[in-house]
């Protein structure tokens, strides 16, 4: 019985830390992915705040 029970935990520690490398990678996607298009809007929003600046642009057409 002892043969049985070590012959399979370094397989179940190989799958928690598959496991848990699917999931850290996946979290990090996610995070990637948002922080990707808050940067975009928030670059959006100084071009049209600078252009307002600059006179380019009045309060109407930046709506």
């Amino acid at each position: 019985m002892e043969h049985g029970s070590f012959s399979f935990f370094p397989f179940g520690a190989l799958f928690c830390l598959t496991l848990f490398s699917f999931v850290a990678v996946r979290i990090y996607a996610i995070r990637h992915r948002y922080r990707d298009s808050n940067l975009k809007d928030r670059d959006i929003a100084l071009i049209l705040k600078g252009r307002m600046a600059r006179g380019e642009i009045d309060d109407k057409e930046s709506k």
